[in-house]
């Protein structure tokens, strides 16, 4: 299914943005002018990956700094915490039309 989540103009280069559809989370990234769409929570903790660090493709999430790559979901590194666990994040397809923003789920 597909859902228009915003005007292109509110995702700026380099943004991390936190979008709610149909009572879940996703964190959409810009990265050069590039969007990608993933779950907006981090498997280990919850942490709110719209609140992380974004620096180039890697996401950190805020709460235990978890790192995610954006654009296909990969745990690249697991949270500071002692014998924690992290897993993958599901990605999801972003489309650009007239300026509108849609997410497919």
């Amino acid at each position: 299914m597909n859902f228009n989540i915003g005007k292109l103009k509110e995702f700026p280069k380099g943004s991390i943005k936190e979008v709610s559809v149909q009572d879940k989370t996703y964190a959409v990234c810009n990265i050069d002018g590039v969007l990608f769409a993933i779950d907006g929570k981090c498997k280990h903790a919850g942490g709110k990956l719209s609140n992380g660090h974004l620096i180039g493709k890697i996401l950190t999430c805020p709460k235990h700094g978890a790192q995610y790559d954006v654009t296909n979901g990969i745990n690249l590194k697991k949270p500071w915490i002692p014998f924690a666990k992290a897993s993958d994040l599901k990605t999801y397809n972003v489309i650009i039309e007239n300026n509108d923003v849609i997410i497919e789920i």
